[in-house]
C-alpha cells in the first residue's frame, strides 16, 4: 500500500474550454470594453448575431449610447415626402444596402400610428431618428398646425401642446413658406423644424427642441419647444430691413441648411443669411454677397453646409449657369461667422452632369450625395424617368450609385442617417 500511494499519478486533463466559456467569465463592462473598439456599426452588428452574452451587451442602452457618442450614424437612403414609398433604402452594392433594408422592413413610413387620418401629415423634419410632422388644425389656419414628433421604428410619436395664445398674440398675417395661397393641405406659413441638443459628458441625450417661425411684415416670430420641459418659449429673432424688402410677395426663406447646431436660410432676392444658432438660441443676419459675387444664383440650394472637423463649418456654392454647361463646386470653410471664409478647394463635376444637377443633400466621412435628374434626352421615356442619388468621394473623385426612385418630380428629399434596428434606441 505505501508503495501504491508513492506512485505519481497524472492529475486529470481540464475540461475543453469553449468560446461561451470564456465570455460567460468576462463581466459585461470586460465585453463592452473589447466591442466598443469594433471598427464600425456594422460589425457590431455582426457580433451581437453571434451569440447572446455579446446580444445583451451589444443591445443594452448604456452601450447604444457610447456607440452614438463615438460613431456617426451613416447614411441609409433617402426619404422622398411625396413618394408613396416614403424610405428609399441604399442599393447594393453599397455597404449600407443591407441594414438599410431591414430598416425598411421594420420601421413604418406611412406614420400609420398617427392620429387619423395619416394622410392628413405632412413631413416636415427629420433629425436623428425623429420626424416632425404636422397637419392642419381645425381652424384651418396654415401658420397655427397640429405638430407631432415621430420614430418610425418604434412607432412613438409625442404630439406637442399648441402654442399659448400669449405668445401666438405676436403672429400678425404671415407670409406663405411652401405650397399655394389656396389654403390647401399643403399649404404653410410657418417654418417648423428639429433641433437636437447632442449629448452630455455622460452620454445621455439631451432634450430635444422644435424650432417654429413665421415671417410677417417688417419682423420674424419665433418659438421653440423643449422636450425636457414640453413647454414653448418666445425667441428674439432680429429686425432687419432684409426681412421686409417685399412688400407684395412677402418674406421667404430658401432651403434651410445645418452644421455644428446652426441652421442657415438664404433669405428671398438678396445674398444674405439669417442665421439660427441653436447653442445659444441667437439669431442673427450674414451677408455673404463676397463669395457669391460674379456668379448666378437662382436656387436656394445652390448653397449647403457641412460639418468639418474641429468644429469648422464647410460652405459648397454650386455655380451652375455657366457657358460651358459645367456644374463646378466651390468649397469654403468657416470657424465663426464673423471669420473670413477660406477657399478650400475647386472641383468640376462630370461633364455629363452638367444638365441633371439637382442639388447636394448631404455629406458622410469626404463623400457628397448628390441629386441628378433623368437625362434630357429621355423625357419622353416614362421608363427612364427616374431620379438617381450618386455618392461622390471629394478625395479619389469616385462615384457610385447610392439608390434611385422611380418618378419624374421629386421635389424635397432627405438624406436618411441612421443605425441598423439592431443598434438603435427609441428616439422619442
Amino acid at each position: 500500500l505505501p508503495t501504491l500511494l508513492s506512485v505519481a499519478v497524472d492529475p486529470p486533463p481540464p475540461p475543453p474550454t469553449t468560446t461561451m466559456g470564456c465570455l460567460l467569465a468576462l463581466t459585461d463592462d470586460l465585453i463592452a470594453d473589447i466591442l466598443i473598439r469594433l471598427p464600425s456599426p456594422a460589425d457590431l452588428a455582426r457580433a451581437s448575431a453571434s451569440c447572446g452574452p455579446l446580444r445583451r451587451v451589444v443591445t443594452s442602452p448604456r452601450f447604444l449610447r457610447r456607440v452614438r457618442s463615438l460613431h456617426a450614424p451613416p447614411p441609409l437612403g433617402v426619404y422622398v415626402p411625396d413618394a408613396a414609398a416614403g424610405f428609399f433604402p441604399a442599393l447594393p452594392p453599397n455597404p449600407a444596402a443591407r441594414p438599410a433594408r431591414a430598416l425598411a422592413l421594420a420601421a413604418d413610413f406611412s406614420f400609420a400610428f398617427l392620429p387619423a387620418p395619416a394622410r392628413a401629415w405632412l413631413v416636415r423634419d427629420r433629425r436623428d431618428g425623429r420626424f416632425l410632422l404636422d397637419r392642419a388644425a381645425p381652424a384651418g389656419s396654415t401658420a397655427f398646425t397640429e405638430v407631432a414628433v415621430c420614430d418610425p421604428l418604434s412607432r412613438r410619436c409625442l404630439l406637442l401642446p399648441p402654442i399659448p395664445d400669449a405668445l401666438a398674440a405676436s403672429v400678425d398675417n404671415p407670409y406663405l413658406q411652401r405650397g399655394g395661397d389656396d389654403g390647401g393641405l399643403q399649404s404653410r406659413s410657418n417654418e417648423i423644424f428639429l433641433a437636437s441638443r447632442g449629448n452630455d459628458d455622460r452620454g445621455e441625450e439631451l432634450p430635444f427642441a422644435v424650432i417654429w417661425m413665421a415671417c410677417c411684415r417688417g419682423k420674424l416670430v419665433a418659438f421653440s419647444f423643449c422636450s425636457g420641459s414640453r413647454e414653448w418659449s418666445a425667441l428674439s429673432p432680429p429686425v432687419h430691413h432684409a426681412l421686409s424688402m417685399r412688400r407684395v410677395m412677402g418674406v421667404r426663406l430658401g432651403q434651410r441648411n445645418h452644421a455644428h447646431g446652426c441652421f442657415y436660410w438664404m433669405i428671398t432676392l438678396t445674398r444674405r443669411w439669417l442665421v439660427l444658432d441653436t447653442r445659444k438660441m441667437e439669431f442673427s443676419i450674414l451677408d455673404i454677397s463676397p463669395v457669391l459675387a460674379g456668379r448666378s444664383m437662382m436656387f436656394s440650394n445652390q448653397i449647403t453646409t457641412l460639418e468639418s472637423g474641429e468644429g469648422r463649418t464647410t460652405v459648397v456654392v454650386s455655380d451652375l449657369f455657366r457657358a460651358d454647361k459645367r456644374c463646378v463646386l466651390y468649397f469654403y470653410s468657416f470657424m465663426h461667422f464673423s471669420d473670413r471664409w477660406q477657399l478650400l478647394n475647386k472641383i468640376t463635376l462630370p461633364e455629363e452632369w452638367g444638365d441633371r444637377f439637382r442639388g447636394i443633400i448631404g455629406a458622410f466621412e469626404g463623400c457628397l450625395y448628390i441629386k441628378l435628374d433623368h437625362p434630357k434626352q429621355n423625357l419622353g421615356d416614362p421608363v427612364e424617368q427616374n431620379v438617381t442619388y450618386f455618392w461622390f468621394d471629394l478625395k479619389t473623385m469616385q462615384v457610385g450609385r447610392f439608390t434611385e426612385i422611380s418618378s419624374a418630380t421629386v421635389n424635397e428629399a432627405y438624406l436618411y442617417t441612421g443605425f441598423p434596428p439592431s443598434l438603435s434606441l427609441p428616439s422619442v
